[in-house]
């Protein structure tokens, strides 16, 4: 019982943390009207948050496993809370890009820190099951994010948001409760080296080029779909939230689903098809009517589908490199998801169509299953191979 206090720790300040990661999207919208922003100054505001947090991550965890230090939990997931939930009473771009980014660096902070400390309070046997406990509370509360905000937008507009950070507050404080008795040595600093396997290093590079172009695709998606069903669909704030929110539970479906068959038919075969399978799902996105709702789910499933199995993949072929592999796929691949969030509001501000811009995406999305097929590949179990 001495040990689950501080795991629950980690898994309540994953579900928290994620929870207001989403809501930048949700407010977006309301942003441009209030500040006058350009469709290119809104998407710098995500871009910002996922590069802050893409660059500091993999840093914290190199430091991490060398110095066997880790940021307190309770502290990343205040920093988080404020972050976002303030950034809806800015009424000043270098404010809103201020606070985004501290939100950014308590994400960034938050991660390699609690997964640090899941594996020391976690027995062997069982750590792949904390892990999947720790990984799952984080994409529920991602996918309820865009509900929350939108609900508290439509009883009470924008200024409403910034109620969000009670819950950062108060769980802050019970998460330090949890988590502040903590051995001092951790054991995840010590890091096996082993060589890497031949030819692995340019394919663990080709796989997470792969994951690079399925983030593009995805943040393009989540970042200004919100703002295409309420001036494309005449949906309202808290209608356009309700289907990012179930978008985004479509993804929690298909990243537990592409984990699951990659053990069982192989990591290169999930890959690819998950892929393949997300391109005319994209395209349905703009058929309009029932289709464009149904292309907006199927599509989060299949680009979360091959997600957590790139993910996977990345480290499989990095033996020895964890650290490494976690801040490429999780990371790096997701700061270049938010310039490619960028680089559709430039395309929408410069042809004034925001449908068009989004439908850009799909070169990335046909690109991503092409460079799979490339990924030389074998898993450690003869049996199976790709």
């Amino acid at each position: 019982m001495a040990k689950s206090s501080p795991l629950t720790g980690a898994v309540a300040g994953h579900f928290l943390i994620d929870l207001y990661t989403p809501i930048l999207p949700i407010i977006i919208p309301l942003l441009m009207e209030t500040m006058d922003l350009s469709y290119l100054l809104a998407g710098l505001v995500v871009t910002v948050f996922n590069v802050v947090s893409s660059i500091t991550q993999p840093l914290v965890g190199i430091w991490s496993d060398k110095t066997g230090k880790r940021a307190d939990v309770a502290f990343c997931v205040l920093l988080g809370a404020v972050g976002i939930s303030l950034s809806a009473l800015a009424n000043n771009y270098l404010i809103l890009l201020m606070l985004v980014t501290g939100a950014a660096i308590g994400h960034a902070l938050f991660h390699p820190s609690a997964m640090d400390l899941v594996y020391r309070v976690s027995p062997p046997a069982k750590l792949g099951k904390y892990n999947s406990v720790f990984t799952t509370a984080g994409s529920i509360s991602y996918a309820f994010g865009p509900l929350v905000a939108g609900a508290l937008i439509a009883f009470g507009g924008l200024p409403a948001v910034c109620w969000m950070v009670l819950p950062g507050i108060i769980g802050a404080a019970w998460i330090f409760r949890l988590t502040r008795r903590m051995p001092e040595t951790a054991a995840s600093a010590k890091v096996q080296k082993t060589s890497l396997i031949a030819g692995s290093a340019s394919a663990a590079a080709l796989v997470v080029t792969v994951c690079a172009l399925r983030a593009i695709g995805y943040m393009g998606v989540i970042t200004y779909l919100p703002t295409l069903l309420t001036e494309s669909a005449g949906l309202s704030t808290l209608l356009s939230s309700l289907v990012v929110t179930i978008m985004l539970f479509f993804g929690v479906a298909g990243q537990l689903a592409g984990g699951r068959l990659s053990d069982k038919y192989g990591r290169k075969r999930m890959l690819v098809a998950g892929l393949v399978l997300a391109i005319p799902c994209f395209l349905l996105i703009f058929a309009g009517g029932f289709l464009m709702y149904a292309g907006i789910m199927s599509y989060a499933f299949f680009a979360s589908f091959c997600y957590v199995t790139s993910v996977t993949m990345t480290q499989e072929l990095l033996p020895g490199k964890t650290g490494l592999a976690s801040g490429l796929t999780l990371g790096f691949t997701m700061g270049l998801g938010g310039f490619g969030a960028a680089a559709v509001g430039l395309a929408a501000d410069i042809t004034g169509n925001l449908v068009f811009a989004l439908s850009l995406l799909v070169i990335p999305i046909i690109l991503a299953p092409v460079l799979a097929l490339f990924v030389r590949y074998k898993t450690l179990d003869a049996s199976a191979t790709a």
